[in-house]
């Protein structure tokens, strides 16, 4: 009886405790936005029992505080569920099912410069991303593949508290694991991807899905020690070392460490190559596949310039794509060496200024076949899929005005139609070409030579 009359005297309340539960199984798995949610039906079903049970006969003020505290608390889940979302990886256009595998590598030729063992060999991972025949009865891979391990190191990074991230941990890529591979009368193209300082090699798998759907096979590499966190052979994780680029140090010990990475991201790419070479004189048919005689770097910042010195020392690199390419720890001398084969360089807005446009004016006067863009409106992140964290990223500056969607979309059709153009395929076909693309877009600008800034520039800056 006393039940009942609670239920008649409370109505809003015995719904909340009816509607709670039904949102919690609509909502699916627990994420850390939802806590509010289960707060407030804690706080329901507490008060609902201990009046129920006459334990506690509130008054019109604890109703009161009860409304503020539900009021609260379900603002709290609504926001943080807004600015927090669980996004969704937008599936590739091409015709091609896509599938991946996950390879780790140790280079015994190289050493671990960032371990004190002078044992270690130089380890990293690499995922490939490739035409699939079929995927019935194989599963769709998680976006993040060293989940929360990966997620936590992050948001460490960036002093966020380390939960922040974990529901990205949960989020589904397109691609499907160990999927049989797409026979082809012709090797498929391939282009290597390498993330930057701090990044992580799914941080393009918008890319690498975006190629493999077109009929390439697109590689992204994770940097050891340069990345969030990296898988060993020996079943530990190789986590992020910042010392690797240690900030508030002297000029020449930040040029002697900065110089070590980007020569360490340069031969990843290279250990990288070998290590394909070998598997396909193996015979595995996966490989077999693999045209490996002319290949395509795409590189984000450090890997921008870590594949400017792959490019420099190996001949089977065909063609590069610089997103934000950093450039100052190459060197002059390599600088001035220049580059004999097709480079496109794409800057953000953000990095329109600043000594790196002296280095790039340095690289593209060398080049034989360089070129080189800024993307309006844009910020360097905007070169990753660090538009997965949150979409309010542009309206608090981390990301550009232009928006994840329109930079994704430019990104995407210039490095098919680039990369197209420079490797090509017999097994592509209906692609745009470079010259439609980039006159399609106006938020691409040309930059001339002339329009870098030279030495002199800089000098005159620093004597004001």
């Amino acid at each position: 009886m006393e039940l009942m009359k609670q239920i008649k005297t409370h109505p809003f309340l015995f719904g909340l405790l009816l509607l709670l539960p039904l949102a919690f199984l609509l909502l699916g798995k627990p994420r850390w936005q939802f806590y509010p949610l289960y707060a407030l039906f804690l706080l329901s079903l507490g008060l609902f029992l201990l009046e129920s049970f006459g334990a506690f006969h509130p008054g019109k003020s604890t109703h009161r505080v009860f409304l503020f505290l539900g009021g609260t608390l379900l603002l709290l889940f609504l926001l943080f569920s807004a600015v927090f979302p669980k996004m969704k990886i937008k599936e590739p256009e091409g015709p091609y099912k896509v599938g991946t595998k996950i390879y780790l590598l140790e280079d015994t030729s190289r050493d671990e410069p960032y371990t004190e063992d002078p044992e270690d060999h130089r380890q990293i991972a690499y995922q490939v991303w490739y035409p699939a025949e079929e995927t019935e009865g194989h599963q769709k891979t998680k976006w993040i593949t060293q989940g929360k391990t990966l997620t936590r190191t992050l948001a460490k990074s960036f002093r966020f508290p380390a939960f922040l991230l974990d529901h990205t941990a949960e989020i589904y890529a397109n691609a499907y694991l160990d999927a049989p591979q797409l026979p082809a009368d012709n090797p498929y193209p391939v282009v290597l991807i390498s993330h930057g300082w701090q990044g992580f090699r799914q941080l393009h798998t918008d890319f690498a899905e975006h190629l493999a759907s077109y009929g390439f096979i697109a590689i992204s590499i994770d940097h050891t020690y340069g990345s969030q966190a990296v898988p060993l052979q020996d079943g530990s994780t190789a986590l992020l070392k910042k010392e690797a680029l240690p900030s508030r140090v002297s000029a020449e010990a930040f040029q002697k460490a900065s110089s070590l990475l980007m020569s360490t991201y340069g031969e990843d790419v290279l250990s990288v190559l070998e290590d394909l070479a070998r598997k396909k004189k193996e015979k595995d048919p996966f490989f077999h596949a693999m045209n490996l005689s002319s290949v395509g770097v795409l590189g984000h910042s450090t890997g921008g310039g870590g594949d400017v010195y792959a490019a420099q020392k190996d001949s089977r690199i065909s063609a590069l794509l610089g997103l934000d390419a950093w450039l100052e720890p190459l060197g002059e001398e390599a600088l001035s060496n220049g580059l004999s084969i097709p480079a496109l360089f794409v800057r953000s807005s953000q990095w329109s200024q600043g000594p790196n446009n002296l280095h790039l004016r340095t690289l593209l006067s060398a080049s034989s076949e360089a070129s080189l863009f800024e993307m309006r409106d844009t910020n360097h992140v905007d070169f990753s899929m660090a538009y997965m964290y949150s979409p309010i990223s542009p309206y608090i500056g981390f990301s550009g005005k232009l928006g994840p969607e329109k930079s994704s979309e430019i990104q995407k059709a210039l490095l098919l139609s680039f990369f197209h153009k420079t490797l090509g395929s017999e097994n592509i076909t209906g692609i745009p070409t470079l010259e439609d693309v980039l006159s399609r877009y106006e938020d691409l600008l040309p930059i001339q030579e002339k329009d870098l800034p030279s030495l002199w520039h800089f000098t005159k800056e620093k004597s004001f």
